[in-house]
């Protein structure tokens, strides 16, 4: 076999090899869409959801040996005052929030589907 008959014959070689790798890379993506598709078509419960949600406060409390942290062992008054003071301007923006989503959301069956905390809950990622 001369050169220019080994380069075609590696040259057909080469094409036939990505073909089939094609082939494989095609398969393996839509094999990874069926899946991924079954997983969203399920319904999530958004009230499961948000209970989840509550669960991972609750774990995420300030709690150190089964006692919760006192702040006046870690902070001085002062700190505690302006904590508990940007803790209340956040409150406040929050319900001033939830009252506008309420107007602008009002009839809105999926708005009006939510419980209160859940609103409430919008209203404070808002917030942040």
């Amino acid at each position: 076999m001369d050169n220019v008959s080994k380069i075609g014959a590696n040259a057909n070689f080469y094409v036939q090899n990505q073909s089939v790798k094609k082939e494989n890379d095609s398969k393996k993506a839509s094999e990874k869409e069926n899946s991924s598709q079954a997983t969203k078509s399920e319904a999530k419960n958004p009230d499961a959801i948000f209970d989840a949600m509550q669960m991972s406060a609750i774990q995420n409390k300030a709690v150190a040996f089964g006692k919760f942290v006192n702040p006046k062992d870690y902070l001085s008054e002062d700190r505690i005052k302006d904590i508990e003071s940007s803790m209340g301007v956040f409150e406040s923006n929050t319900e001033s929030a939830k009252a506008a989503m309420d107007t602008e959301f009002k009839g809105v069956g999926a708005w009006e589907n939510l419980s209160d905390a859940q609103k409430l809950a919008l209203a404070a990622n808002i917030q942040i």
